[in-house]
């Protein structure tokens, strides 16, 4: 079941088309049709093992697809090297288990995307990780370790990881399922 709230566009920012994904027998992905615009925000709800982590890691190519077509603004899926990279870097990720790099700081963690991909210099870096960091409320910890943070703390800078790339889109795969649910509500409050 899938609840939306459209905005106006001509072309729709990411369109899956008849795409079907087998793991072995197991048939996770059996025709699906969605076609999601910008500013529209699509929730994918169902059980467990309903294949809606292995949609969503399908759309940024983590996962590939057995037949049917998934366009990102009109444009098939590319399907490896400088292109890929470049997708990927348009389509936030944000995973259930957080991802962040546990050597680095929570400042690092944010800046390291658009330094190393996008190749912004590391002040203007720092700067955006801050007012990503303060948006998302946890400006104070930027220099503790994601050890030092809790789940719902960590969620939120990997949050303003994916924000700190200027996405397209945002991803969420479940970002609250791995929270005690007193840290649900405030990353749900910063989604």
């Amino acid at each position: 079941m899938a609840q939306s709230t459209s905005s106006t566009g001509n072309q729709p920012l990411i369109e899956l088309r008849h795409v079907d994904k087998h793991y072995g027998d197991l048939h996770v992905l059996n025709d699906i049709n969605l076609s999601v615009n910008r500013g529209e925000v699509v929730v994918v709800i169902g059980p467990s093992g309903s294949g809606k982590s292995t949609m969503c890691r399908t759309i940024n190519r983590l996962e590939t697809i057995d037949s049917g077509e998934i366009l990102i603004e009109g444009e098939p899926l590319p399907q490896e090297g400088k292109d890929l990279a470049r997708m990927r870097a348009e389509l936030g990720m944000v995973f259930q288990q957080f991802n962040l790099f546990a050597h680095m700081t929570v400042l690092q963690n944010v800046m390291l995307g658009p330094v190393d991909v996008l190749g912004v210099s590391k002040d203007e870096a720092r700067e955006r990780a801050m007012d990503l960091l303060g948006r998302v409320g946890v400006a104070e910890q930027a220099d503790k370790v994601p050890a030092q943070l809790s789940g719902g703390q960590q969620q939120r800078v990997a949050i303003a990881r994916s924000l700190a790339m200027h996405p397209k889109a945002m991803l969420f795969d479940e970002p609250t399922s791995a929270l005690d649910p007193e840290m649900i509500n405030e990353v749900l409050e910063v989604m």
